[in-house]
């Protein structure tokens, strides 16, 4: 008798959104640590971002629309952040802000929707701000899979941004190499996309720079490969933007570029 190979699970479609902020000593990502028993990722470090919804859909003008509107509906839901401006563009002063953060737990509750949340305050999402950064899918053999989204934007002005203490349990800003650091200091766990992500924006000198670059290169699928060398296994990722091939040891967390 034999078995038929298990079909893959469906990816499920997600967005994430990687903040920026011009810092002190460098610019700065918004990280948040998830809770420990949370089912995917556990006590692991990421950015803002979860599964599209129905309502992320409705009214969709391009096929980048509902991923975009995922990912600002999730980040102001578990970090406060808000990606909207006003009809004239204006963005929220910082005491719509305070008052919004207030709503933020009818939202979370269902007693509210995103839309209905931004329609009382005459705004719009601000859709133009997020610049497709990346595309990761969970690869076939894995239980749990998503088909996910991330986006690059620059922190909003009189903002900063807070964990919802719920499903994240810790937050804050740290410079690309400081995530990739800890992760591999075995101080925080850091997932692979999440890894290459930050080493990818390592590489730019300003969340601008970045910004620009990404733009002027639009995004592509990241589709990683291994191969063993020298009795080694590695994991690579392909060139984008004549930015060179990151090649990490499947074991440790030592790059190189080529």
């Amino acid at each position: 008798m034999t078995t038929e190979p298990r079909r893959p699970v469906p990816p499920r479609p997600s967005a994430s959104l990687v903040i920026g902020r011009e810092g002190a000593g460098g610019w700065e990502i918004f990280m948040a640590r998830r809770h420990n028993d949370t089912a995917f990722a556990g006590g692991a470090l990421v950015f803002p971002g979860g599964a599209l919804e129905p309502q992320d859909e409705v009214g969709a003008a391009d096929w980048l629309h509902a991923h975009r509107l995922a990912a600002i509906r999730e980040t102001f839901e578990e970090v406060g952040i808000l990606y909207a401006r006003h009809a004239d563009g204006a963005w929220p002063s910082a005491a719509l802000i305070a008052r919004l953060a207030a709503e933020r737990a009818a939202l979370m509750t269902g007693d509210t929707t995103f839309a209905e949340l931004l329609a009382r305050h005459g705004l719009q999402p601000a859709l133009a701000e997020l610049t497709p950064f990346a595309h990761w899918i969970t690869p076939p053999e894995r239980p749990k899979r998503f088909d996910t989204r991330f986006f690059l934007a620059a922190l909003p002005p009189a903002q900063d941004g807070s964990h919802d203490g719920g499903e994240l349990v810790d937050s804050f800003w740290a410079p690309p190499a400081r995530v990739v650091a800890l992760g591999a200091r075995g101080e925080c766990l850091v997932m692979r996309a999440t890894e290459v992500n930050c080493r990818r924006l390592a590489a730019y000198s300003s969340c601008t720079e970045a910004i620009a670059d990404f733009r002027a290169h639009p995004h592509s699928l990241v589709t990683p490969s291994y191969f063993t060398a020298a009795g080694i296994r590695y994991f690579s990722v392909p060139a984008r933007a004549g930015r060179g091939v990151l090649t990490l040891s499947a074991k440790a967390a030592l790059p190189t570029q080529s």
